[in-house]
């Protein structure tokens, strides 16, 4: 009779703790407040990360390929740029000038002017990625790549505008952090991925003053009397990252989104205008290389997007590439009682979208 009393009761305790309660209870209490995985990821968005860094942003244009001659690249003289920044919660303010000294003459590729402005928003649940470009001034990519014309082939009349953006939601946004690899404010200690989900919208115009394409070579493209092209595209996307961390401190991560916009271009020609409508692939990628611990951040990263345009003239795609290399070298400063005084009225600014929110 005691044998199935006991039996009884060890049931009852099997029915009340199942196997991996624990676990899950242990599980449960890792999660911080905005349900991320502490096991994963650690976040310090209520300390200041100061960052010192080399930039340099672009623009540049490729061509589409001939049966006679190959593609070429339309590049930007940019210059590389010594910045400082910091990151508090969501908000990050970044400075950076292109000091002659890091820059040397340039002069073989031509003067370009231009106003880039690149937004990358790595909020927990959505990434978002805005862009301004604004350029103007390009040299021919290769080198010595028209005959007569040794080394680079300048084209200060070449413009383009591109405004346009992207927003992706983070599926695995518990374990998984960009903030980690491309903003410093949080270590991603395990290695983990996510997949992606979102769409883009782009908005562009390429012209010059006479020809799109070097007049040397203008007769070898059916493109070849192009002046101006107008395009926007839209459409949905999707994509995957990953971040593979060795001994908790060393990580390297990869993202790569295809998006497939329906694509409305318009081009304008010496001959006359032509329209065309197609679906064409635009991409972002981003990577980044570092060492990532409680204080200290080191890292290399880049960010490039490829928007694509189909040519109206049957001579294919344009790829308009923009992005940004970067070496950063980052720490993170824990707040006093004074220095959390003074910063109340940015934590009251911080907190109204999502006082709105809820």
């Amino acid at each position: 009779m005691s044998g199935h009393i006991l039996l009884y009761l060890s049931g009852c305790i099997c029915f009340a703790c199942p196997p991996g309660a624990e676990a899950q209870q242990a599980r449960t209490q890792r999660l911080r407040g905005d349900g991320t995985d502490s096991a994963y990821v650690k976040a310090y968005d209520r300390e200041i990360t100061g960052r010192i860094y080399l930039s340099q942003k672009y623009t540049s244009i490729q061509v589409p390929a001939t049966s006679l001659t190959p593609s070429f690249r339309y590049r930007p003289n940019t210059t590389l740029n010594l910045g400082a920044g910091a990151t508090y919660r969501s908000f990050s303010l970044n400075l950076a000038y292109g000091f002659p000294g890091l820059n040397g003459d340039g002069s073989e590729r031509g003067k370009t002017r231009y106003l880039d402005l690149q937004a990358h928003l790595y909020g927990r649940k959505v990434v978002t990625d805005l862009f301004g470009q604004f350029y103007k001034g390009y040299y021919v990519s290769p080198k010595d790549f028209i005959t007569g014309h040794p080394g680079y082939y300048i084209r200060p009349d070449i413009r383009v505008r591109m405004v346009g953006g992207s927003a992706y939601y983070v599926f695995n946004h518990k374990r998984f952090s960009y903030r980690a690899g491309l903003i410093q404010n949080e270590w991603q200690t395990r290695s983990a991925g996510t997949f992606l989900l979102g769409g883009d919208v782009y908005y562009g115009v390429l012209n010059s003053d006479s020809t799109f394409i070097p007049a040397e070579i203008a007769g070898r493209f059916p493109q070849g009397s192009l002046k101006r092209m107008r395009f926007i595209n839209m459409g949905p996307g999707g994509g995957y990252a990953y971040t593979f961390v060795y001994k908790r401190k060393w990580f390297a991560m990869g993202s790569l989104t295809v998006n497939l916009p329906v694509d409305f271009v318009k081009a304008e020609a010496h001959t006359g205008n032509k329209n065309t409508v197609s679906i064409s692939p635009n991409f972002m990628a981003r990577l980044a290389l570092g060492y990532n611990s409680r204080r200290w951040i080191y890292s290399a990263t880049l960010v490039n997007g490829i928007v694509t345009a189909d040519g109206a003239f049957k001579e294919g795609m344009y790829r308009i590439s923009t992005g940004n290399y970067r070496l950063t070298v980052a720490r993170r400063f824990s707040l006093n009682r004074r220095s959390r005084k003074a910063i109340q009225p940015v934590d009251k600014v911080l907190s109204v979208p999502k006082e709105i929110t809820e």
